[in-house]
């Protein structure tokens, strides 16, 4: 359009155009249009399927607006009202037909066009021929898609978790979007034998449309060709790790000899497997332990595995043991091993007065010709209900001594040269944690004296009082057969 302010004249026009359509147009020329001339006319698809589509010609109506508006001043206001009326005139024409779908060759269809009566009479237009006959021809038959010689399914993956997938070829692959595939069945997790159903259902609307056509299907497929699945044993290379005590034993897991793609977590949160045992705490030699597998089926069916098994039981074992009393423990090793130390103690003791008057720390204050016996005559059995491992044996030796004294320091000896005495000695000897680190009772970390007395009964109540009550048990030992035969002779005269 060459009209310079045109556009923004227009702008203002369309406002007020519902005002100014209500004047009636004077000394304005008229116009008259054939509303048939004004329509584009289309009818697309095949022979018994066409759809016919009728609108306004956008392009004919544009070029008689840019013709009028050749022909106006810019100062002519008027001639630019009646132009802008003129314009909306046109663009309110709607085109409706008696048919317009599954038309054939042959076919007459009757079309009527409609408009806004009022804004046409103030443009100073009206319309002729607003009802017409349009005969539909040029139509081709629809071509027949082929559905089953275009369909294909594969199948991939492993036997139990195949999957099954489309293949189109053909017209089928050209209008795909036309079709529905509906399988009878998710076509995932398949085993080789299944068989598996698809309804393929066209949509002739469209496909019409583009000149094709095609009937419903139901094909089978027999599903071939998945992989098998290999087994695989989660627990072949899993390592258990006893730790701990008897009693109080732990259970954890060592898994560096499994392949590390199952054991590490990767993208997702978790590991595809991870193990769990009941109990894994408060463990014995010889209980049974289950240890359960949790794993990601999916991630090791999509890799062609499956467990052979989720769960299995274990006898725990390895774990430090300690008894509960020495009833069935042969202690000779034991004596073999402190003997020695324990001869060395008493007559250090005996030397230093521990049974009579005169003992005192330091130097002896009196020295005596003595002659002295002992023998084993109680063994205690100690240990700490949460932790065996901390235990002891204490063994009651009984030392009897007979002497004469020789000599003393004045003013410092209880006894005079020549006196005589008869006096019973009681020394307790802690063994302490016995069999600490391997199944021996010869294995322990130190023997020293607990207690001594001129009494037994003050020396085991000192014993059971320091060492025993809450949270410990103390066991009174039988002494073995060949200790109370004096086999082995641990007496020294």
């Amino acid at each position: 359009m060459r009209v310079g302010g045109f556009v923004l004249r227009r702008k203002i026009a369309f406002i007020l155009v519902a005002a100014i359509c209500l004047v009636p147009a004077a000394s304005c020329g008229s116009r008259s249009f054939d509303a048939e001339e004004l329509a584009t006319i289309e009818v697309v698809g095949a022979e018994g399927f066409g759809t016919l589509i009728v609108v306004p010609d956008q392009t004919r109506i544009s070029g008689i607006v840019e013709e009028e508006a050749s022909r106006i001043k810019e100062t002519d206001e008027k001639a630019l009202q009646r132009l802008f009326r003129r314009e909306a005139a046109l663009n309110s024409l709607v085109y409706t037909a008696d048919r317009m779908t599954n038309l054939k060759n042959g076919d007459e269809i009757t079309i009527q066009a409609g408009y806004d009566g009022q804004l046409a009479r103030s443009a100073g237009i009206r319309f002729r021929k607003v009802s017409f006959k349009y005969r539909v021809g040029n139509l081709k038959d629809a071509i027949p898609i082929e559905v089953r010689s275009n369909v294909a399914v594969v199948f991939s993956g492993f036997d139990g978790q195949g999957v099954a997938s489309l293949q189109l070829s053909g017209d089928m692959e050209v209008y795909r979007g036309s079709f529905e595939f509906d399988f009878s069945r998710e076509p995932r997790e398949l085993k080789n034998g299944d068989s598996l159903d698809l309804k393929v259902t066209p949509d002739n609307d469209q496909l019409t449309g583009k000149g094709r056509i095609a009937r419903n299907v139901n094909l089978n497929f027999k599903v071939s060709g998945l992989l098998p699945m290999t087994s695989v044993d989660l627990f072949r290379d899993l390592v258990l790790v006893y730790d701990g005590i008897s009693d109080h034993g732990t259970l954890s897991f060592d898994t560096t000899r499994l392949p590390a793609e199952w054991v590490e977590a990767g993208g997702q949160d978790e590991a595809p497997v991870r193990f769990v045992a009941s109990p894994s705490t408060g463990l014995s030699n010889g209980d049974q332990v289950k240890v359960q597998a949790l794993i990601d089926e999916a991630w090791f069916a999509g890799r062609g595995m499956e467990a052979q098994s989720l769960d299995r039981l274990y006898e725990v074992e390895g774990l430090k043991d300690f008894p509960r009393n020495l009833d069935q423990v042969d202690l000779l090793p034991l004596f073999d091993r402190i003997g020695d130390w324990v001869d060395g103690d008493i007559d250090q003791r005996l030397a230093f007065n521990y049974w009579n008057q005169d003992f005192k720390t330091g130097e002896p204050v009196s020295q005596w010709d003595y002659d002295s016996q002992y023998e084993v005559s109680r063994i205690f059995y100690g240990y700490e209900n949460a932790d065996r491992s901390n235990n002891f044996v204490a063994i009651l030796y009984k030392v009897a001594v007979e002497g004469t004294c020789v000599s003393t320091k004045a003013y410092q000896s209880s006894y005079e040269e020549g006196d005589q005495l008869s006096s019973t000695l009681y020394l307790i000897y802690l063994v302490e944690r016995v069999m600490y680190d391997r199944n021996a009772i010869d294995d322990f970390r130190g023997v020293n004296l607990g207690f001594h007395s001129d009494v037994e009964l003050d020396a085991i109540a000192q014993l059971k009082n320091q060492l025993g009550g809450a949270g410990m048990q103390l066991v009174d030992v039988p002494l073995p057969q060949n200790l109370a035969r004096g086999e082995p002779d641990i007496s020294v005269e």
